[in-house]
């Protein structure tokens, strides 16, 4: 069956063993383990087929770049959509002849969604598990997103700090629970630092040496590949290993922190550094339970764009959805400044006539903007016209003076917070945040940095989202702007004329505007 709609695949060589399986997290070095077991007319390991999905044209487009490149007989350009249902019925039909005779030949997967199945149908001889360190995987994750543009695949679905998270911490469940299978560990850190760990791949795969080209790479889309390739070279380099430990203080380096300190038994069996007791996360949706098989994520709820996530509180998910409100308060032309970012989502969201401008304490894409943010650095504004800092005040010990900053730029600010009165029972600290004020506090904080806000309190039930309209800027006002109108709860009703009666027994639609 189809892993995405159930519909029924033909698999005639069911049963047909792979010589090796690569399997991991996103960011550990599959890629490159792809390519160091590929030899030109020996053996081929192929990057993710995505064998389990329905037909997929720009994946095999790109595969038939490999298979060609490799030396397969495949046609310059792949099948039309209508001669097969899925990726697997052309592989087993087409490509898999031509690999049964090659010393070694297998794939590779970080999506691991339906990974029992295929080592059923293509039982491994080997099976080969990548891991990372988790927090350096979270940094290299954010990297990716931004330089490949994945924020958003279409209207759908969402690649943003929530998807990291969430898609890191399914990806930790099934790997701890692939742990049950016969397979060898390699770590990242080993793989591009100690010779002898190349050394143990090959051997363990039963070649003589390993391959010096990236075949698999290089078919990567230029944004990856360029990017990859002009850090690296064709050599393999130590220069990502400390991705966590230069990335500044403020929310992304949190929910490294987080994810790290929520999977300790994956850095236990991995031989990564493990948290102290009392600093992991327990008691919590997305925690490994006591059957290692089951995973309490679905894998499908993490590519909806809207999926409010695990029952705790979760900063990043609290981000999408103000992100989603915001993009709604602004109009076609708006440039946005968009403080802290963590990744470009928000470049999707506005309308296509809209600029972003993204800015974080790292250089996360070549567009980013840098600053020392959360210290009150603040960039220029240059030509913005609206400014948004989404789930930054949290992180900000000098909140006042951050305030005076943003309202320097002179134009309506988008801020979020989750105010201690909605949040009474949270761990702050645990978070990473800096500090915690009451509804009457921030409101006296805005008015103070002048700033006349319009609050819509705890609009998801604990996170509250504020237009900062500079004062003189109110005054010189008419009209009430389409952003106050949805922050406030609609407009007033037209002079002699009675409201509207209320709806009864509807609830209301929190990221749709009024």
């Amino acid at each position: 069956m189809s892993a995405e709609k159930g519909i029924a695949i033909k698999v005639p060589n069911r049963g047909t063993p792979m010589g090796v399986a690569v399997m991991g997290l996103m960011r550990s070095g599959t890629t490159l383990v792809c390519d160091l077991l590929t030899l030109r007319g020996r053996s081929l390991v192929i990057s993710e087929p995505n064998l389990m999905a329905l037909w997929d044209g720009p994946l095999q487009l790109k595969l038939h770049r490999l298979y060609r490149e490799f030396g397969l007989d495949a046609p310059p350009l792949p099948p039309r959509e209508d001669e097969y249902k899925s990726n697997i019925e052309y592989f087993d039909q087409v490509i898999l002849p031509q690999l049964k005779p090659l010393e070694l030949w297998g794939v590779k997967c970080v999506d691991l969604f339906g990974w029992q199945r295929l080592l059923r149908i293509y039982p491994p001889k080997r099976l080969v598990l990548c891991g990372r360190d988790l927090r350096a995987v979270t940094i290299s994750a954010l990297e990716l997103v931004n330089r490949m543009g994945l924020v958003f695949t279409d209207s759908k679905r969402m690649r943003d700090e929530a998807w990291i998270f969430s898609r890191i911490a399914y990806s930790v469940q099934e790997m701890m629970a692939m742990r049950a299978v016969p397979h060898m560990v390699l770590r990242y850190e080993d793989l591009v630092a100690a010779p002898a760990a190349r050394d143990r791949l090959a051997a363990y795969c039963g070649l003589d040496r390993l391959g010096e080209e990236r075949l698999n790479l290089v078919i990567e889309r230029e944004t990856r590949s360029g990017w990859e390739l002009a850090k690296h070279g064709k050599e393999i380099t130590t220069k990502a290993l400390d991705r966590y430990d230069e990335e500044p203080e403020g929310p992304m380096r949190t929910m490294a922190d987080r994810i790290w300190r929520m999977f300790p038994e994956y850095s236990l069996a991995f031989g990564y550094e493990v948290p102290a007791p009392q600093f992991r996360i327990r008691r919590h949706d997305f925690c490994i339970g006591p059957d290692p098989g089951i995973n309490p994520i679905k894998f499908k709820e993490t590519e909806v764009w809207n999926w409010r996530g695990p029952k705790q509180l979760e900063p990043v998910f609290g981000r999408r959805r103000a992100r989603t409100i915001v993009a709604l308060n602004l109009k076609p032309g708006a440039v946005l400044l968009d403080l802290g970012c963590g990744t470009a989502a928000m470049r999707k969201m506005l309308a296509k006539s809209s600029s972003h401008l993204p800015a974080d304490v790292a250089v996360r894409a070549p567009l980013f903007v840098v600053s020392d943010i959360y210290r009150g650095e603040l960039p220029p504004g240059g030509e913005a016209t609206h400014v948004a800092a989404l789930g930054v005040l949290e992180y900000v010990e000098d909140l006042p003076g951050f305030l005076n900053g943003l309202r320097a730029y002179n134009v309506p600010v988008f801020v979020s917070y989750y105010a201690t009165d909605d949040t009474p029972n949270v761990d702050r600290v645990s978070l990473g945040w800096k500090n915690g004020y009451r509804r009457n506090e921030l409101m006296r904080m805005f008015i103070a940095a002048g700033f006349q806000p319009a609050p819509k309190w705890a609009f998801d039930g604990q996170q509250s989202l504020f237009r900062l309209i500079p004062r003189q800027i109110m005054a010189r006002k008419r009209g009430r702007p389409r952003a106050k109108i949805i922050l406030q709860g609609g407009p007033r009703p037209a002079a002699g004329k009675k409201p509207a009666p209320k709806a009864r027994g509807k609830s209301k639609k929190e990221l749709e505007p009024v």
